[in-house]
Parts: structure tokens; C-alpha cells; sequence
């Protein structure tokens, strides 16, 4: 073996390796938990003291931890925020995406590469969580409107069984959120896309 084919052996070696420990430093550890958080609209330290946190603009902080068997995921924002919560998730299966969301109501969207289908409220599959509490009705001009309790936070678990292997590709969405006398929707990763799974992120089960 003459000494250029050795270099270009060594060469190829040393980018798959660095490769390797690129896509490893990419992995965002999920922190594992031995107690189950109580689903209460409140994402109290104690429960959520393990979880792996996030800070997003505006006050909001998202904290995400697992047990052997389910992913716990917690939005929390401030006194006058609705958090609304939509997590997106890469079945690696199928390739399709998944929307779980959490608002006034819980329901899963799925997105098979052209559009998102409708919304399926209430029939949920391997997952739960806490909805945003109903809170009687006000008056307006088009009559009496639903109101919704600002300031819970908004929790959700979803069984690992869902979805396959030890890392998943997904981004999470919180929205109604209250920001310069707006209501807006930050996303982890910033600036990710619902339906561009290159620009979120991996998370993996640690032990």
C-alpha cells in the first residue's frame, strides 16, 4: 500500500469518526426521573427539579424528563399566558410527523407529506395531558364567548412505546404567549419549521 492510499485511508477514517462525535454532541440528553409529576397545571420544582430545561423568550421555560416507560413535558409561562403546547414528533416507522397538542382541548394531527391532517380531539393514543381549564363566559359582541384560566401550565405524557428508539427528532411550540401586548408562539429549537424535520432537534432517553 503505497503512502497515498494510506492517507486517504487515515483521511476517511478521521471524518467518520469526527462525524460520529458530531452527531453525538448534537444529542440533547433527556434527563430521567423517578418520580411521575402530578398533572395539576403546575410545574412545581419539586416534581420537575431532574427535568432538563429550556428558557425561551418571555419568561417561558419548557422542561422535559422520562421513566423507563413515558416522556413527561412541561410549558410553563406567566401569570397572564395561556402556554399552549404543541410538541411535533418524527415517527421513524412511518416518516410521518406527529402534532400532539394541548390547548383548550387535547388532540393529534398527523402530516404524511403534503398537509396536516384534521385535528383527532380526545381520541388519544399513548399520550395525555393537562388542557387549559375552561373558565365560564364572557360577554361580547357577538354574545357570550368561552373563557379560558390564563397563568396553568401545561403538561403532557406520552408512552415511549409511541414511538420507536431511544432518540426522537421533534421540536416543541408554545403559544399564547403574551409579548409586547401580543399573543405570539415561541418554538424550541428557534425557529424551527412543524413541517421541516432538519431543523429540530434530537433528544435521547439518558439513563
Amino acid at each position: 500500500m503505497n503512502k497515498l492510499s494510506t492517507a486517504f485511508i487515515l483521511s476517511t477514517i478521521l471524518i467518520h469518526l469526527f462525524s460520529q462525535q458530531a452527531m453525538a454532541d448534537d444529542l440533547i440528553k433527556i434527563n430521567a426521573t423517578k418520580t411521575t409529576p402530578l398533572f395539576d397545571g403546575k410545574c412545581e420544582e419539586s416534581e420537575w427539579s431532574t427535568a432538563t430545561k429550556f428558557k425561551l423568550p418571555s419568561k417561558v421555560s419548557i422542561y422535559l424528563m422520562h421513566d423507563k416507560n413515558s416522556l413527561y413535558v412541561c410549558a410553563k409561562g406567566k401569570i397572564d399566558d395561556y402556554a399552549v403546547i404543541d410538541i411535533i414528533i418524527e415517527d421513524v416507522k412511518t416518516g410521518y410527523l406527529h402534532r400532539l397538542h394541548a390547548s383548550a382541548q387535547l388532540g393529534e394531527r398527523i402530516y404524511k407529506g403534503k398537509k396536516w391532517s384534521k385535528p383527532d380531539r380526545w381520541n388519544l393514543k399513548d399520550w395525555s395531558g393537562f388542557w387549559v381549564p375552561y373558565a365560564g363566559r364572557v360577554e361580547s359582541e357577538d354574545g357570550l364567548k368561552p373563557k379560558f384560566l390564563k397563568g396553568s401550565h401545561r403538561e403532557i405524557q406520552i408512552l415511549r412505546k409511541k414511538f420507536a428508539g431511544e432518540d426522537w427528532n421533534m421540536m416543541i411550540s408554545v403559544s399564547g404567549i403574551s409579548y409586547k401586548e401580543e399573543m405570539t408562539a415561541f418554538t424550541f429549537p428557534d425557529k424551527a419549521i412543524d413541517t421541516d424535520k432538519s431543523t429540530w432537534a434530537t433528544f435521547s432517553f439518558s439513563d
